[in-house]
């Protein structure tokens, strides 16, 4: 039998050793492994016979282990590949708990399980403190190294926030800018973490952006710190942040406010409706800053306008202030049917609604769609066009509603008419009277219509009239009432444009009366010739009377009788008394007694006559009848007989009575 056996080399490595066989044999070899320290040791027995020789050779252990001081749950093991002969096949690495020396496989389970590299990495380590060794394979023999430096493995496990994000103004980076730290089990933060933390926002209203400069954000030294992060809507906030495989963390609360008003914006559109009638939904707009959140201080002014018609709100003002930064508006209709946009503006900021449709309605109203022609002559026909409308005033083209046209003012009816395409039509309709109207449209069921004024003047001049005329008087005396000639058309109206002369003359008996008047022609001021200070000298005889006739060119007009009255009286008239007289010649004067026109008044009063002289000594007035210068009158005149004045000269003889005086002058002369 031929052994084989291994013997130490002075360094400590395993040696195999073969020594010399001389003999030819066949083999059989049986591998036995034995451990050492640092070392691998095998030998071989065989029988056989002939003759051999022997080689010695040495598995070394890998050196230079190098591992971290600290890891995150993760170990990065390097070393330096065993050399000489054999080489290994492979390695396995071991990891050693410091304290309790437990053994756990890092890198390889065994000999069986190795790497070939000569680096590993041992994956979801749990916190502790550690040592490692590396062991080299070949075949069944091994050689593991000297055992690596301490490393202390912190375990990531959660997140949490380091620097939690203020309150700040929408689309505005927060003044402190959020950091997470990445801590083990116990709260520790692992400074040897570099894993991606992402931030989200958690509640927030629908539609809102976190933004930062970078996210997720890889940390360094177990911290992410994120830089520039923003929400562009207004609100309360919480922020989340993951990272893989770690427990996640929730930030403290914190709120978004709006920024500076930059737009408006209808937050509630206005609805499709029917003209004049308000809208169902109305219009709301609402301040906003320039990510769209409500700015909430705002108390604009916000006006609302619409393309095309007006835009009526109520109250009477289409401005409404804003409460909490919206602006709501009440009332909101458009009057034309058509398709529309509203355009809401407070200062520089505007904007437009969505488009609104506005129809037409049913009919409820009336309106004069073509106006009676003004000013119109009297008795001329008029003509108008009344539509069937909407409370919008859109003509309501299917209507068959009656329409009757009235005079507002008068009893006058211009007949009923059935609309065609929603307008009824009128013709005929006459205003024979001078003076200003309306005319009414009228249709059951509906609001009536009134036209704007119509002035109707008077026609051509056809007839004068005596607008007032005297109907007595007294003679001599101004009339009471002054004759007023009036120019009027075929209908009555006086012609106001008319400046025609009228004359004016006395008819009638008896024919000795006389018209008296300052002008016997007046020029017509706006139709109308007004006289004065007429009067009529005489009275009128007995079953007798005055008419006045008025004329113009082409016209005449006479007056109703006038009774002409004698009247109270008012002088004295001495008659019969010649101018020369010889003296000795007898003279029979007469005294009448009238009354201001002139008219002798049937009076019984008692006349007394005297006479007087420019020179002395006076003559002597004698007057022989019976009574002598004292007669009574009868039918109103007083006569007096066979009077004489007895000396020469110049005399007036004078006649007194009823308060009144008269006088007659003559000259006496003498008889040679």
């Amino acid at each position: 039998m031929i052994s084989l056996r291994p013997r130490r080399s002075p360094s400590g490595n395993t040696r195999l050793s073969f020594f010399g066989l001389t003999v030819t044999a066949t083999l059989t070899a049986l591998l036995v492994s034995v451990s050492v320290t640092g070392a691998a040791s095998a030998y071989y027995t065989t029988p056989g016979t002939g003759s051999g020789s022997s080689a010695l050779g040495t598995l070394l252990p890998p050196t230079d282990l190098l591992v971290p001081a600290t890891s995150a749950g993760t170990v990065s093991l390097s070393w330096t590949a065993s050399v000489g002969t054999p080489a290994p096949t492979g390695y396995y690495a071991t990891r050693i708990e410091t304290g309790t020396g437990t053994t756990a496989p890092a890198c390889g389970s065994g000999p069986t399980s190795t790497v070939v590299t000569a680096s590993c990495t041992d994956l979801d380590i749990l916190t502790g403190d550690y040592t490692y060794t590396v062991t080299a394979v070949y075949n069944g023999w091994t050689a593991a190294s000297a055992a690596s430096g301490g490393v202390t493995v912190s375990n990531p496990t959660q997140l949490a926030f380091q620097a939690q994000p203020p309150s700040a103004t929408s689309g505005t980076a927060f003044t402190g800018q959020p950091s997470v730290a990445i801590l083990n089990a116990e709260g520790r933060t692992v400074p040897t973490s570099t894993e991606p933390v992402t931030l989200t926002i958690t509640d927030s209203p629908a539609g809102a952006t976190l933004e930062c400069v970078q996210n997720p954000v890889a940390a360094v030294a177990g911290i992410a710190t994120f830089t520039g992060c923003r929400i562009d809507k207004a609100g309360s906030y919480t922020l989340t942040a993951t990272a893989n495989r770690l427990a996640a963390a929730t930030s403290s609360s914190f709120t978004i406010e709006a920024g500076a008003a930059d737009q408006l914006s209808f937050t509630s559109q206005p609805s499709d409706a029917t003209g004049g009638i308000a809208f169902g939904t109305q219009p709301v707009v609402t301040v906003q800053d320039a990510f769209g959140n409500t700015v909430t201080t705002s108390t604009a002014s916000v006006t609302a306008t619409a393309t095309g018609p007006s835009l009526t709100c109520s109250p009477a003002s289409n401005t409404a202030l804003a409460s909490a930064g919206i602006a709501a508006f009440t009332g909101c209709a458009i009057a034309r049917a058509g398709t529309y946009t509203l355009t809401a503006t407070a200062g520089l900021l505007t904007t437009t609604s969505e488009p609104v449709t506005v129809v037409v309605g049913a009919p409820a109203t009336l309106a004069f769609t073509t106006q009676p022609l003004t000013p119109s002559t009297a008795g001329a026909a008029l003509s108008a066009t009344v539509a069937v409308q909407d409370a919008g005033g859109n003509t309501v083209t299917d209507s068959t509603n009656l329409v009757t046209l009235g005079v507002t003012n008068g009893s006058t009816t211009c007949g009923s008419s059935t609309p065609t395409a929603g307008a009824a039509s009128f013709t005929g309709c006459t205003l024979d009277t001078a003076g200003t109207y309306t005319l009414s449209a009228t249709s059951a069921g509906l609001a009536p219509a009134q036209s704007a004024i119509i002035t109707i003047t008077a026609g051509a001049a056809t007839a004068l009239i005596f607008s007032t005329k005297p109907a007595s008087a007294t003679g001599g005396l101004e009339f009471g009432t002054q004759p007023v000639i009036t120019v009027q058309d075929a209908f009555g109206n006086t012609v106001t444009g008319s400046t025609a002369t009228v004359t004016l003359g006395v008819t009638g008996s008896p024919a000795t009366g006389v018209l008296i008047f300052t002008a016997t022609s007046v020029v017509a001021v706006a139709g109308v010739a007004t006289f004065g200070h007429c009067k009529i000298d005489r009275a009128n005889a007995a079953n007798s009377s005055y008419t006045l006739a008025a004329t113009s060119p082409g016209l005449i007009s006479v007056s109703s009788n006038i009774t002409v009255a004698v009247g109270v009286p008012a002088k004295l008239i001495v008659s019969q008394v010649p101018a020369t007289l010889k003296k000795g010649s007898p003279f029979s004067p007469l005294v009448l007694i009238h009354n201001a026109g002139g008219n002798t008044v049937i009076s019984s009063a008692t006349v007394v006559l005297s006479s007087a002289t420019s020179s002395n000594p006076p003559g002597s007035l004698t007057c022989p009848a019976v009574g002598g210068k004292t007669q009574s009158a009868v039918a109103g005149v007083a006569t007096f007989s066979n009077c004489e004045i007895d000396k020469a000269g110049t005399y007036s003889v004078t006649a007194t009575g009823l308060g009144f005086s008269a006088t007659a002058t003559v000259v006496i002369t003498n008889n040679n």
